[in-house]
């Protein structure tokens, strides 16, 4: 059987993203070394479902059909946060805020489907976030600084986002994004 490795989430770009993200890079080139996310890449995930067989996919995406939509809700994206914490980060991040509570609704709801099709779900709180890079190496007191330096930088602000069931291909160069359709 033939495997497609898959998660649900949502692509998110802004206009100020676009902007600030080479200077980012630049301003953290120094003090962290890690993959950065391509631009075109940025997303943010609401489960990772690893690898199903081909077969599982369409009784997967009629399942979750209610909510592979177009939402009408803002989502904010302001300052920077690393997991698991700022001492030791893995993951640099661009917070999400979504003052409607939408995001959690839909994490909540993919769950209880993820769950019906007996496919594992993480435990741990849900926390949007924009991941930017994997972290390799951190000189700590210089990384500290520049995040909290971002603490309260504006990202930009959509008025509405699509969720998505979406392939993860990996390549040598990085991983590659399509969104599944329903045909």
């Amino acid at each position: 059987m033939k495997k497609k490795r898959v998660y649900i989430g949502t692509f998110l770009k802004t206009p100020e993203i676009i902007e600030l993200y080479p200077k980012l890079k630049l301003g953290f080139k120094n003090i962290i070394e890690g993959k950065w996310v391509e631009d075109w890449n940025l997303h943010f995930t609401y489960h990772f479902i690893g690898e199903i067989e081909e077969i599982m996919i369409k009784d997967l995406l009629n399942d979750l059909k209610q909510i592979l939509i177009k939402f009408n809700n803002p989502l904010e994206m302001v300052g920077l946060g690393c997991f698991p914490n700022l001492i030791y980060p893995r993951v640099l991040f661009i917070q999400i805020i979504d003052q409607t509570k939408i995001l959690n609704e839909i994490y909540n709801y993919c769950k209880n489907v993820l769950i019906r099709h007996n496919i594992p779900v993480e435990n741990r709180p849900f926390h949007p976030h924009l991941t930017l890079l994997r972290i390799k190496s951190v000189k700590r007191n210089e990384f500290i600084n520049m995040v909290q330096n971002y603490s309260q930088t504006n990202f930009g602000k959509v008025e509405n986002f699509f969720v998505n069931l979406i392939e993860s291909k990996l390549t040598p160069k990085g991983p590659i994004y399509n969104v599944i359709l329903n045909e």
